[in-house]
């Protein structure tokens, strides 16, 4: 199994577990927002707690990623054009170390 597979499995795994955890705690409870009160079974606040917390899991992962492709982008720009700048450079003494050896010939 790749690594996209397990990680599939897992979290299929993990998603089960916490429906069958949801569904065990059906009971109302109350919910506080410092402002107002509210009633609601557990199912629905664990499921809501769960989505949730997947969005700013995927929010937070997909912005950090973007930066690290980033910096290594650049990191990798510049390794590709100091190798073009040395193999310039060495191209250019062969050219003229050919062009000296045919002068003294």
């Amino acid at each position: 199994m790749n690594n996209k597979q397990s990680r599939f499995v897992i979290g299929l795994i993990i998603a089960l577990i916490v429906v069958i955890f949801a569904v065990l705690n059906v009971n109302p409870v109350t919910v506080s927002f410092g402002f107002t009160h509210v009633k609601l079974p557990l199912i629905i606040l664990i499921i809501v707690s769960l989505l949730l917390g997947a969005i700013i899991t995927m929010l937070l992962a997909s912005s950090g990623k973007k930066k690290d492709d980033n910096k290594l982008s650049r990191s990798a720009k510049k390794q590709i054009s100091n190798v073009k700048v040395s193999n310039d450079s060495q191209i250019a003494d062969a050219l003229k170390e050919n062009q000296v050896k045919k002068q003294t010939k």
